[in-house]
């Protein structure tokens, strides 16, 4: 008798990993000075922004921007000054796996290093840069299902969860927030800003968009006219509302990330006297809809009689889940002077870039190890000049989180706060804030295909069987040719432990 088989289509994600790749980006700004004026380099900082990725040939093609900003004094050493550059870049990089020929491709770009030198009226700047991300496709795989009217047949089905992307958007939105300046802190000029964005909250709606909630945290440095203060910071907080219309359905659950792209800010002194800040944040975002399913497969089949069944299998990467956390944790480091630097009399400034080596998760938690660059600008001893020194410290830190150390993880530290322990020891504290991206992968074995074959008839009678480790009522029952509940109604212990090391009494007709 031919088995009529019972087919199903299966949709499955699959989500590879992009090889990661360190590359520099560089470039060169003119000073405003003279050629001659003496020019010292205080800090640079850079973000880096990614603006789009494509897959072509079994590669991702990579294109972004990288913003420098510089603190700096030139001529008037007593003065801070600022200068931005920005300088454009390309990386082909490559999946560490297979993909179909159509995959969409989320690329991530992180800052692991900047570098500025004043030369002859110029400034060099040099970015050190991590790329990252994921590519996913959808594949299709023909599955077993079942079979029609055969009752010879034995079937072991499975249940299998999925999750596939069903909706993507992305988009980008201005904001602009104005603050009052303290006239405490006597601000004549407003150098330059960084900020961080922090998704909260992801709604769904009807329309085919979804809003993604959050606040960016932004802070800002200031050239003053106060006494031994020439430079100060301020920290502000800008709440964001960005609608995204996706392409495709909203499905059952959102995820999103938004970052800031570039930031640009200015303060001016009002009429009465006051001065306001200014701050213009270019926000991101990026939200995804997926759809969560249940199907019902074939695992194993047998029969009872004449003929056997040779199935096909085969292991099927499932995305099986999907992690979007953030977290932060406190971090305390203390920066050590080399014996030729002046010796630190008022702190101004502290900027803290962590670049991660190594992450182990256990337990709920993840702990997180690498090198924390640390920038110190201050005052020194007879001198009104401001003065930094640099350097690279070991840190270790520790996260709440579901996040593995194979998701993408982002880290990023704020909120400095500097406090002169002696002359040459400056501790830093700051917030380290982390964000996991990743999904969760599970293979499947299915079935793709079945032949019939001759096989010989079991033995009838009764005899005592002795189980192979981890060989369950299935595999027995398939190893007699009996129904599971033939073996279960002589053995009904089985029903409740497992079969190892003790008996199992068969009987077949």
């Amino acid at each position: 008798m031919e088995i009529e088989w019972i087919r199903e289509n299966m949709e499955t994600e699959q989500v590879v990993p992009l090889q990661a790749v360190q590359i520099a980006v560089e470039t060169e700004a003119a000073l405003p000075g003279g050629l001659r004026e003496e020019a010292r380099v205080l800090h640079a900082d850079a973000l880096a922004a990614v603006s789009g990725g494509e897959w072509a040939g079994g590669r991702a093609a990579v294109d972004g921007k990288v913003t420098f900003h510089v603190l700096y004094t030139q001529g008037d050493m007593d003065r801070v000054r600022s200068l931005e550059a920005t300088a454009d870049f390309s990386q082909s990089m490559t999946a560490e796996g297979a993909l179909p020929a159509q995959a969409a491709v989320h690329p991530r770009a992180e800052v692991i290093g900047v570098s500025a030198k004043a030369f002859n009226g110029r400034v060099l700047l040099r970015a050190a840069l991590q790329l990252s991300g994921d590519a996913a496709g959808v594949r299709t795989v023909s599955c077993l299902k079942g079979v029609v009217d055969a009752p010879q047949v034995q079937q072991l089905s499975q249940t299998v969860s999925l999750e596939n992307t069903v909706g993507e958007g992305q988009g980008q939105t201005l904001l602009r927030e104005e603050f009052e300046l303290s006239d405490v802190l006597q601000i004549t000029e407003t150098l330059y800003a960084s900020a961080q964005a922090r998704v909260e909250d992801i709604l769904g709606g009807a329309d085919g968009r979804a809003t993604v909630t959050g606040t960016v945290f932004l802070e800002a440095w200031h050239a003053s006219d106060m006494p031994g203060r020439p430079l100060v910071n301020t920290r502000h907080t800008v709440p964001f509302e960005h609608v995204v219309a996706l392409s495709g359905a909203l499905g059952d659950a959102l995820a999103a990330r938004s970052e800031v792209r570039d930031t640009a800010v200015l303060s001016q002194e009002n009429e009465d006297g006051s001065r306001v800040l200014r701050a213009e944040v270019q926000l991101f975002s990026e939200i995804s809809a997926v759809a969560e399913k249940e199907t019902t497969l074939l695992r194993d089949v047998f029969t009872l009689s004449g003929n056997g069944i040779a199935a096909a299998a085969e292991e099927v990467s499932v995305r099986s889940g999907t992690v979007t956390e953030q977290t932060e944790a406190p971090c305390r480091l203390v920066m050590q002077l080399d014996a030729g630097d002046p010796r630190v009399k008022t702190p101004l400034a502290g900027f803290a870039l962590p670049v991660i080596g190594q992450a182990r998760a256990d337990h709920g938690e993840l702990t997180v190890e690498g090198v924390m660059n640390l920038t110190l600008i201050y005052l020194a001893d007879g001198s009104a000049a401001p003065v930094s020194a640099s350097q690279e410290t070991p840190f270790r830190a520790v996260f709440a989180t579901a996040g593995l150390p194979e998701d993408h993880l982002a880290l990023t530290a704020g909120e400095v706060e500097l406090n002169a322990l002696t002359g040459d020891r400056v501790e830093f504290r700051c917030a380290l804030h982390l964000s996991a991206e990743g999904v969760r992968q599970t293979a499947a074995r299915v079935l793709t295909g079945a032949e019939s074959v001759p096989e010989g008839e079991s033995a009838k009678g009764i005899c005592l069987y002795y189980p192979q480790a981890g060989e369950d009522v299935w595999e027995i029952a398939k190893r007699y040719r009996m129904p599971q509940d033939a073996i279960l109604a002589l053995n009904p212990r089985l029903a409740e432990q497992k079969s190892e090391g003790a008996p199992v009494l068969v009987y077949r007709r």
